[in-house]
């Protein structure tokens, strides 16, 4: 058998010895002349191979072949190191990136091997191979922002690099904003910032999103100033912003949107509050103060606070109500969460990226954005009501509080409703409000405004504010991100190679999942626990 060249002879010869369970040694491992043995004991098989010409050429001929084995299996093969099983298993790992070695157990259960750690050697190889290296990527990532603006134009990227969905934020979302940043696992680290919107069936909205070194004022700045730009320099006093108050974020807001509503997350305001007050009773207490929809409910949930624990009480004084309850929140956004959900929901929907190198990062996001825009619009053509799911769900809800209603009319639009517990509304259909303050919080009728819709026999979709309805929805999703060739298509420019930053080691193994709360819900649930 002749073979063009030396290394194609190897590479035979190892596979050989593979597919029978066996392994060998190199009597003489030159670039003219092979000689190899099986490793067994006492085993005849032997080949010996050189150069035809060696002068001109690299064909190797096997010139001599005992081709007879006196041994038996090997159960460990050796010659199954990473290099082979990136070679065989490449597709596996292209399909399944977060393959399992109990899984490649079983793929390869034909062959005698069980040593994991060449298996997580040949994992980190085929995602280099597969990824590019990390060099390779930043070294294209100026050509790839190129490309995506040719492939999405009115998007705008900068390196460092920053992405915006603006048009369908202004064309149907509520003025609300999500500010969140989240740590990457890959090679350097860093911060994805992002900020979210949300939509009229109160799912989350990217906006904008940037990958920086670390979080402090003047990245922040940096980031708010782009986003403030990209919002065709929208009245601030329109908008409102809600975060966990990460580092420097408070200060880049105050600077950038200046009068803008502030919201801080509720649960990170109790795991701050119960650092120094325990139990829990405040603990019940302070979610109640939040959830109050008037100042006289609000007034009367911080006396209880005050007889409990009066240090708790000095401490939530501390903090402005506009930023942490329903009772002084602004109507204006139509949106009453007290959450910063929408950023947790976008960091768990691209937890499989943040491991990634630089580009695969980004195309991972964009691949996200792209399918769920086109899942959006499909979503759509199947809404057999006004509104999606989740408001009808909400409408539903609060027709169980109207059922035990009584109604009473003082005029054309105005009524009384007196509710099973003595209390009584006054509610105005012509200017959609109630003394609950919910319908003008949310947009969405309270049970005492469902129960006055009753009486007049209107449909209670009319009074939803548009924001909900399926025209601002299409607006929303109008826009698409569109498809990117591989780079393999991009034009060979790297004008602007880019040096990628120091490797940030850290003890232990990495981890994807962070450490959540005692008062979080597990992973997976969709309801927080009981308190």
């Amino acid at each position: 058998m002749e073979f063009a060249t030396v290394t194609l002879l190897k590479d035979t010869i190892r596979e050989y010895f593979i597919v029978n369970d066996m392994e060998f040694v190199f009597i003489a491992n030159e670039s003219n002349r092979v000689r190899v043995k099986c490793k067994a004991p006492g085993c005849k098989w032997m080949l010996f191979a050189s150069l035809i010409n060696k002068i001109e050429g690299k064909t190797m001929k096997v010139k001599k072949l005992e081709n007879e084995h006196t041994c038996g299996m090997v159960f460990n093969n050796k010659k199954v190191n990473s290099a082979w099983i990136v070679k065989h298993f490449l597709d596996e790992f292209r399909l399944d990136p977060n393959m399992q070695y109990s899984t490649f157990r079983e793929r390869v259960s034909k062959t005698k091997f069980s040593r994991g750690f060449s298996f997580y050697r040949a994992k980190r190889r085929a995602m280099a191979m597969l990824l590019g290296s990390v060099n390779e990527q930043y070294a294209i990532l100026d050509d790839y922002c190129k490309k995506l603006l040719e492939t999405n134009p009115g998007s705008t990227v900068k390196l460092k690099t920053k992405m915006a969905c603006k048009d369908g934020w202004l064309g149907g979302c509520r003025p609300l904003i999500g500010l969140d940043g989240c740590f990457l696992k890959g090679y350097g680290r860093g911060i994805l910032l992002a900020a979210i919107g949300i939509d009229g069936n109160n799912s989350m909205f990217p906006i904008a999103y940037s990958v920086v070194e670390k979080e402090n004022t003047e990245i922040w700045t940096w980031f708010l100033e782009f986003l403030h730009d990209e919002l065709e320099n929208m009245n601030p006093i329109k908008i409102t912003m809600m975060s966990d108050r990460q580092k420097g974020l408070e200060k880049a807001v105050a600077a950038i949107f200046i009068g803008c509503e502030v919201r801080f997350c509720v649960r990170h305001l109790h795991a701050n509050f119960k650092k120094e007050y325990t139990g829990l009773l405040l603990n019940q207490l302070l979610w109640a103060a939040a959830n109050t929809t008037t100042q006289a409910e609000f007034e009367r949930a911080m006396a209880e606070i005050k007889e409990v624990s009066i240090g708790a009480y000095n401490w939530l004084l501390g903090k402005p109500p506009s930023q942490w309850s329903k009772s002084h929140i602004s109507e204006y956004p139509k949106c009453d969460i007290l959450l910063n959900n929408l950023c947790e929901s976008f960091n768990a929907a691209i937890l499989e990226a943040r491991d990634k190198p630089i580009i695969t990062l980004l195309e991972k996001i964009r691949f996200w954005l792209m399918s769920r825009f086109y899942n959006k619009k499909l979503e759509l053509e199947k809404w057999t009501n006004p509104v999606g799911k989740r408001i009808l769900k909400i409408i539903e809800k609060n027709t169980e509080v109207g059922k035990k209603c009584l109604v009473t009319r003082s005029g054309n639009y105005e009524f009384e409703v007196t509710c099973n517990n003595g209390s009584q509304m006054a509610v105005d259909l012509e200017a959609k409000t109630c003394k609950c303050r919910r319908f003008q919080l949310s947009g969405i009728p309270c049970g005492h405004a469902l129960a006055s819709i009753w009486f007049t026999n209107g449909n209670r979709f009319d009074y939803v504010h548009v924001f909900y309805k399926k025209e601002s929805l299409e607006k929303t999703y109008l826009g698409s991100v569109h498809p990117m060739p591989s780079p393999n298509m991009w034009p060979k420019i790297v004008g602007n190679p880019i040096d990628p930053p120091p490797e940030t080691k850290l003890p232990g193994r990495r981890k994807k999942a962070r450490r959540r709360d005692a008062e979080e819900p597990p992973p997976g649930s969709k309801k927080a626990r009981r308190t």
